[in-house]
């Protein structure tokens, strides 16, 4: 829905969080398996880390309070990475009815509607910049990674922008 970057990205973590309760302990034991060395277990393939990806990206784009295109992108890709984040936050959450989760989830929510007049100030924007090119990398990676694997011409790998539309 329409409104401000922080209401609709707190919406959108209520949401995963939501759609996902019914199914924890499956969640709990794939990513539990997944984090093991050698795992040949993507939970995150390629191919949903870009919808993801690209789905926060249109979130920043779309709000009310909508930064520019380049830092829509880094954010977009930093938000995403704070999804996941709180995904394993929210499936090692022992309080009754993931109550934690739910107050981390308004305080991330209050941090955004705090520091969204920041986004204006050149060294915020940098900052996302940085963060985003930590956490870029390694989504293109495994974009890359999955893009390899369904490629069947000739085994040659194609590179491509996960934040391309």
């Amino acid at each position: 829905p329409a409104g401000q970057l922080a209401e609709r990205y707190h919406l959108a973590l209520r949401f995963a969080v939501s759609r996902l309760s019914n199914d924890r302990e499956v969640m709990k034991a794939l990513f539990g398996a997944a984090m093991i060395d050698g795992a040949d277990l993507p939970i995150m393939d390629g191919i949903t880390a870009e919808r993801l990806s690209a789905a926060y990206h249109r979130l920043v784009l779309g709000s009310d309070d909508a930064l520019r295109e380049e830092t829509a992108r880094d954010l977009g890709s930093v938000l995403f990475s704070l999804h996941m984040l709180l995904l394993v936050f929210w499936l090692y959450d022992r309080t009754p009815v993931q109550a934690s989760t739910g107050k981390l989830l308004d305080f991330v929510c209050g941090v955004f509607e705090s520091a969204r007049p920041l986004f204006f100030l050149p060294a915020v924007p940098r900052g996302i910049a940085r963060l985003a090119a930590i956490i870029g990398p390694r989504l293109r990676e495994i974009s890359v990674g999955t893009a390899a694997q369904d490629d069947a011409r000739d085994g040659q790998q194609e590179d491509f922008d996960i934040h391309r539309d």
